[in-house]
């Protein structure tokens, strides 16, 4: 897939549910770079790793991200008792990306309204 005319020699982040890519940054978390680019994902708790409702799926690039820190452990950890870490899961809010990475969006605000 090409990269958007707009996105040149930058690092990128590419959501797979719809191919569009947006230029990342490794100093704004992945959560703000959705939320800049107004892409819908929950983040009820405003990105401080207390809700987990902004979990995304990492598709490719994994090794560019930073590393999973206690919180976002403790998170993603919550009611999987010793089923350890779920494969490929990481929280937006908490995660940075230092190159290239392919994610989906796996919560949505719409889904959650009442």
């Amino acid at each position: 897939m090409a990269r958007d005319k707009r996105v040149t020699n930058t690092n990128c982040l590419t959501t797979v549910q719809d191919g569009r890519v947006y230029s990342v940054s490794p100093a704004i978390s992945i959560l703000n770079t959705l939320l800049r680019n107004g892409v819908a994902i929950s983040h009820v708790c405003g990105g401080k790793a207390v809700c987990g409702t902004c979990r995304v799926k990492i598709f490719g690039g994994a090794e560019n991200l930073s590393p999973i820190g206690e919180a976002e452990r403790v998170r993603l950890m919550s009611g999987r008792g010793d089923k350890g870490l779920p494969e490929g899961v990481r929280l937006a809010c908490q995660t940075y990306a230092r190159g290239d990475v392919k994610i989906k969006v796996l919560s949505n605000p719409q889904k959650r309204k009442k």
